[in-house]
């Protein structure tokens, strides 16, 4: 792709709206960005929460659109939107199939100037605001660095976390909103972003015609507040019902624009790794860097990580760790703090320079993979600022010297700027609670996925399979900088034997912990010092392996990758570590109530002994009991090339080119493996039950509701699917979002899915509510699943998830990765490659009667079984 070397248009319209316009034409879509310069730093005591809450009255309506419209027109058109807020900017976007980008200016000209912030809706949406941060406050972490941040910061509103307090939040009115966003929301005090599959000077024609007229409008005030220099330490311990303990330390850092960073943001880079830029990156690097070989190598900490923030105003570089079980915080602390005295008082060494501002380069690479990424990262650098820097970072990290990085951590990581915070897990309390109630090559090439330019018609889809029963598939895109590959192996934890649940998970996981000839750490500076990453894990099914490299480190990280699948080494110390690491998991998760409530629903779904009902990753009792032998042994039986499927997408020359690398690294693989093991059939539904879990110290309750339905090799799966986008999914989460958030505003997030397969599939719905509107939110969420099954959708409903379904398919093929997990689904399913070609005509033909037949058919409101999650039941 190389987007960072496609220029820029920066044009200011008349009023003073600024428009960055970046054409791309590798796919046929755009993304559409308004940045306002507002964040929670512009709030004032007792206010605290307001930039957030203007975004979501954002829509709810204008003159023009109604409430909830803009979610069903970008659905309708086959987009995504979203809306985010943080200390510094608040941002909405919407990226469309580039011949419908129309629709975005539509929605942001009106919504700049004419928003309603009706007085009823100001209500509804406040008891939304505040489920969102009960929901947070469930998380302990998220509880530490709101203490930690509140003493780190005594003057300046980063202090307070962008959602606000809870008491702020029950006290603003309507008028407090509104003059927010009279006062910010203005051409003025925004920008716009453009990325995509568009001509520019077309595009801007079109940009002034629908802005152009809106008034500039007044500066608004200036943040006056400086933040005084911190001269002491300042500590703060959270007690708090948790599974372990967690350890954070803040120093105060420099801005964005303060020649400082590029040298921190190397320092965190050695700390631990390389971060992903903008919305998303190459995902974690960093196994080789020093808070991890401290910290989680050494068996102290299931994670540990540090992070430099680009800001406006001085914020904060952090370092911070989960302790395991029995891991005093003590020792953690003493371990980050002995990290940041040599950073302190030891330039790097050459070579773990280098291998850090390679990772940084590569993620670089990575955040330009799909014009949504590309529009983030341009808006973020404009309000830290200015635009242009987004391509200029990388030259500046490649300029940082091993003295730089001593200099600038001397500087600014010194004990006197720092806060510590503790969390320690409150003793005498069980945290969890239950209680229950009743070789030839195939190629296809993809036209016309909405209506592409021929400039923008894509690679095709190819597959072919090895002697060895290795089925390879791929898209060649020769341009493109990197790679992304995903392998997968019928090895899951369906497979685990009696009394060893999570034998596969613990083999998954210990993989990586050596092979060959290489140990866990020379796997680690490997993957790092080129700027890769690799990881693996097991789901219910599957075990699935995944790289994302640059394309030159293609061969080698395949290499590596056979490596690790074929000649593990199960060293017992490492896979020690790892168990320790599994069970920390499984405590965590023991301690979440949105992971507790599908639990609970599984368990009620799948009775004992089915495999459905069970955790895959195991629990307390079974995994401490699997022996180190039973991994290899587990390897050696369900390991092979004839249950290996690979799709690798990105920036190789052609198909043929990547057949050979994978037959390189892969064609002697002759393992002969076990069938793979069966799911048993699903239980047919039975009748409604219930069951609750309590968890200490928790604020917000959350729901999983659930039944057993169809294969998704059914012919009524693709009207089932239908039936269940319009309760659950199309624009702001359907007819749910529309009843259960929207208009009675019980529940931040509330949604329904389908989880397909082969052998059955689960139909669910989620929220996420106050405790005392649980009862409220089920039998709202029933009703409209007893509205589904028996009356037709409306035609408008039905026109929309159609539009919605066929226009959506250029969003799923916006990065590589999203390709190749297309691709694995497809050949599970034995969809053909030219299935996204069919796929319009299926979901085209169906009509209101057949989503009326299959969801009567296939959902039963009188048999969901309901998993219920939250504060203990006083």
């Amino acid at each position: 792709m190389g987007s960072h070397s496609i220029p820029v248009r920066q044009t200011m319209l008349g009023n003073g709206l600024q428009v960055l316009l970046r054409e791309d034409h590798a796919a046929p879509l755009a993304s559409f960005w308004v940045f306002y310069r507002v964040g929670s730093r512009n709030e004032i005591p007792g206010t605290t929460g307001v930039s957030h809450w203007v975004e979501h009255m954002q829509f709810k309506g204008t003159p023009s659109i109604e409430k909830g419209q803009i979610f069903r027109d970008v659905s309708r058109h086959g987009g995504t939107l979203n809306a985010l807020t943080s200390h510094d900017w608040t941002a909405y976007f919407e990226t469309l199939p580039a011949d419908r980008l129309d629709l975005s200016l539509e929605i942001e000209s009106d919504r700049m100037v004419n928003s309603l912030f009706d007085p009823e809706e100001t209500d509804s949406e406040r008891t939304v605001i505040l489920s969102e941060r009960q929901g947070s406050e469930n998380n302990p972490g998220y509880l530490l660095y709101e203490e930690l941040i509140g003493a780190a910061f005594r003057a300046h509103p980063y202090r307070h976390m962008v959602i606000g307090y809870a008491a702020d939040l029950r006290a603003m009115t309507r008028d407090d909103l509104y003059n927010h966003y009279q006062c910010y929301y203005h051409p003025s005090n925004a920008f716009v972003v453009a990325v995509g599959d568009f001509d520019a000077d077309d595009l801007l024609v079109r940009i002034d015609a629908a802005f152009g007229s809106i008034p500039a409008g007044a500066a608004p005030p200036p943040v006056r507040a400086v933040e005084p220099p911190q001269i002491a330490e300042r500590r703060v311990v959270l007690r708090h019902p948790a599974p372990t303990a967690m350890v954070r330390v803040a120093h105060h850092a420099p801005a964005a624009r303060h020649p400082d960073t590029p040298a921190l943001l190397v320092a965190d880079a050695i700390l631990s790794g390389g971060k992903g830029m903008g919305l998303s990156g190459g995902g974690p690097m960093g196994r080789s860097s020093r808070l991890y070989r401290a910290l989680v190598a050494e068996g102290l900490a299931r994670s540990a990580g540090s992070d430099m923030g680009l800001t406006i105003d001085p914020y904060l570089f952090s370092v911070g760790a989960t302790a395991l079980p029995g891991v005093e915080p003590e020792r953690i602390e003493a371990a980050l703090e002995a990290e940041i005295a040599r950073l302190r008082a030891e330039a790097p060494p050459a070579d773990e320079l280098e291998r850090a501002i390679k990772q940084v380069k590569a993620q670089y690479v990575y955040s330009a993979e799909g014009v949504t990424n590309q529009a983030f990262w341009l808006g973020q650098m404009e309000i830290v600022d200015r635009y242009q820097r987004a391509d200029e970072l990388v030259d500046e990290l490649e300029r940082v010297t091993p003295d730089d990085v001593r200099r600038a951590a001397a500087t600014w990581l010194t004990p006197e700027t720092r806060t510590v915070g503790w969390l320690v897990p409150t003793e005498g309390e069980s945290p969890v609670t239950s209680a229950a109630g009743s070789a030839p090559v195939a190629t296809y090439r993809m036209w016309g996925l909405s209506g592409p330019t021929d400039a923008a018609v894509r690679p095709p889809f190819e597959r072919a399979e090895l002697s060895n029963g290795i089925v390879v598939l791929g898209q060649a895109q020769p341009t493109d900088p990197s790679v992304s590959v995903r392998l997968r192996l019928e090895a899951g934890a369906l497979n685990d034997p009696a009394e060893q649940e999570g034998l596969a998970v613990l083999t998954a996981r210990s993989l990586l912990r050596g092979a060959g000839e290489r140990d866990y750490a020379a796997i680690n500076a490997f993957t790092d010092g080129l700027g890769a990453t690799i990881g693996v894990d097991a789901g219910r099914q599957f075990v699935e392996l995944a790289i994302r490299c640059l394309r030159e480190d293609l061969p080698a990280m395949l290499t590596l990758a056979a490596e690790v699948l074929r000649a593990p080494r199960f060293p017992s110390d490492e896979v020690e570590k790892v168990r320790n690491e599994l069970l920390t998991g499984i405590r965590e998760s023991d301690n979440d109530t949105r992971a507790m409530a599908d639990r609970a629903m599984r368990r009620l779904l799948f009775p004992a002994p089915h495999p459905l009902g069970r955790r895959a990753s195991g629990d307390l009792t079974t995994v401490p009991t699997i022996p180190v032998h039973a991994l290899p042994a587990f390897h050696q039986t369900h390991y092979g090339p004839k249950l290996t499927t690979i799709a690798l997408v990105g920036g190789y020359p052609e198909f043929a080119a990547a057949v050979a690398a994978i037959a390189a690294a892969f064609g002697d693989w002759t393992t002969e493996c076990a069938t793979p093991s069966v799911v048993p059939p699903y239980p047919a539904p039975g009748q409604e039950a219930s069951a609750r879990e309590g968890i200490a110290g928790k604020s917000q309750a959350d729901l999983a509701i659930g039944l057993p339905t169809i294969s998704r090799l059914d012919p009524a799966y693709y009207a089932l699917d239908t039936a269940n986008l319009i309760l659950g999914r199309l624009g702001l989460m359907g007819r749910l979002g529309a009843s259960v958030r929207d208009r009675q505003g019980l529940a931040y997030y509330v949604y329904s899915g389908i989880e397909p397969a082969p052998e059955g599939s689960v139909w669910s719905a989620r929220a996420g509510v106050d405790p005392g509107n649980i009862e409220r939110a089920r039998e709202s969420i029933l009703e409209e699943l007893w509205r589904l099954t028996s009356a037709p959708v409306d035609d408008d409903e039905l026109a929309d998830a159609k539009s919605y379904l066929t226009g959506v398919l250029p969003l799923a093929l916006e990065t590589n990765d999203g390709i190749a997990a297309t691709l694995l689904n497809i050949e599970r399913y034995d969809l053909g490659l030219d299935f996204l070609d069919r796929y319009p005509a299926i979901v085209n033909a169906l009509t209101t009667e057949d989503v009326l037949e299959a969801a009567r058919a296939h959902l039963r409101p009188e048999a969901v079984q309901t998993g219920i999650a939250g504060p203990p039941v006083e």
